[in-house]
């Protein structure tokens, strides 16, 4: 029996659950900390936007980083993006033109999952269901 999707990490939350633990929200943290992986996606963009974050000197993956990024790789699913994820992405209410938030939000949206986020941006716009 398929266990169905039911987390969707923005990428922070991806990064923060792979090595930076402290840096998650008390509900994220018990979510992820009792949720089997099985149950947990990224979207794919979220591995562009890791490469972006990591090029500009934002973040560093090496060492226990990338190590913590790797083995989280292996367990969660990584939902490609659709066409219909493509359609919805720009119709969606949110306040600002970030186009990496606006696919992840489609993502959650199409697949029905709530997104770990901490991005006000999202979780005020109310498009998607969101915990922190």
């Amino acid at each position: 029996m398929k266990v169905r999707l039911k987390y969707l990490l923005d990428t922070h939350a991806f990064l923060w659950a792979a090595y930076a633990e402290k840096k998650l929200g008390g509900e994220a943290h018990r979510i992820l900390a009792s949720t089997a992986f099985d149950q947990l996606a990224i979207s794919d963009l979220s591995l562009q936007e890791i490469g972006l974050l990591e090029h500009a000197g934002k973040i560093t993956l090496e060492g226990r980083a990338s190590t913590g990024v790797r083995q989280l790789l292996e367990h969660v699913t990584v939902l490609p993006i659709t066409l219909e994820i493509g359609l919805l992405a720009p119709t969606l209410a949110l306040p600002h033109g970030d186009q990496f938030d606006h696919v992840i939000a489609a993502t959650a949206k199409l697949h029905k999952l709530t997104l770990i986020t901490k991005d006000a941006n999202i979780t005020d716009s109310g498009v998607v269901n969101t915990l922190w």
